[in-house]
């Protein structure tokens, strides 16, 4: 199970986020078109789907490496350097992340706090403020992952 959540955990939630969006965008085109009356709440939870999905996304993108990222350097470094430079940036990527996660939760908090809620479904908009918290702490979680990755790499002499 903990193998599963590991490898598909993002594109999992991201998946179904982006589904419930697109279906959710399909009922109220319908709605509208169709039926000559419209979803109040639709609009709004597709919008808090497409946040979330984002934020997870980011993460996705560091788990397969497929953030942005320049490479025209780095690439034409022999193998252990290019491997330190990588860890730096990653280091450095961290950093980031953890300031993200640390002002996005201080944000959150206060958004609870407030207790202020979504117009249309009442939904606390801590729940919404809560995703580049989630988000970054999983880009968080994949660096270090990757971090470790190549530090093994580079015990065993060569690259991941």
């Amino acid at each position: 199970m903990w193998k599963f959540l590991d490898k598909h955990l993002e594109e999992v939630l991201t998946v179904f986020l982006l589904a419930a969006m697109s279906l959710l965008i399909c009922a109220q085109v319908f709605m509208r078109y169709v039926m000559d009356s419209s979803l109040a709440w639709s609009e709004e939870l597709a919008r808090y789907c497409f946040i979330w999905a984002t934020y997870l996304g980011v993460s996705y993108a560091v788990k397969r490496n497929a953030h942005i990222c320049v490479e025209a350097a780095v690439s034409r470094l022999p193998g252990r350097l290019k491997a330190g430079f990588v860890i730096l940036s990653h280091a450095l990527f961290i950093v980031f992340a953890a300031m993200v996660v640390k002002e996005g939760y201080a944000l959150t908090l206060k958004i609870f706090k407030f207790g202020q809620t979504s117009s249309s479904l009442g939904l606390p908009m801590g729940v919404i403020y809560l995703a580049p918290t989630v988000g970054f702490a999983l880009v968080i979680f994949r660096l270090v992952q990757s971090i470790f990755v190549e530090l093994g790499a580079l015990r065993h002499g060569g690259r991941a």
